[in-house]
């Protein structure tokens, strides 16, 4: 990630963050991450931790989506599998992630056959 890309996504928490009205006290509470490398991410002191931005876009109702476009596909490629992601999140049991898996695996299929 550029420098120009960790201050845009500093810029981005830190805007979500004062939007709900919390201090960095209040939020590093909120998403269990320490004040002071909150402070150093919303400076754009940004240290690779795609699990933070993870937590942190889940706290503040901030689309992923959003943070993906800033940081670029390398975020993407650092995040947890599928399987991790809806076991951790949902509680998921393995056979609703199976049915989840085949899901996307049809949309993604469905996706490279339009591109075609």
């Amino acid at each position: 990630m550029t420098n120009e890309q960790a201050k845009r996504i500093g810029r981005m928490i830190a805007t979500a963050r004062r939007n709900r009205g919390w201090s960095l006290r209040r939020f590093s509470v909120e998403v269990g991450i320490s004040h002071s490398s909150l402070q150093k991410l919303e400076r754009g002191e940004y240290t690779e931790r795609p699990d933070w931005l993870i937590r942190i876009a889940d706290t503040l109702g901030i689309d992923p989506e959003r943070i993906t476009r800033v940081a670029g596909p390398q975020i993407a490629a650092n995040l947890p599998g599928m399987r991790t992601y809806f076991r951790a999140k949902y509680e998921l049991s393995q056979d609703d992630i199976d049915v989840v898996e085949r899901a996307v695996e049809d949309i993604q299929r469905k996706h490279k056959d339009t591109e075609r």
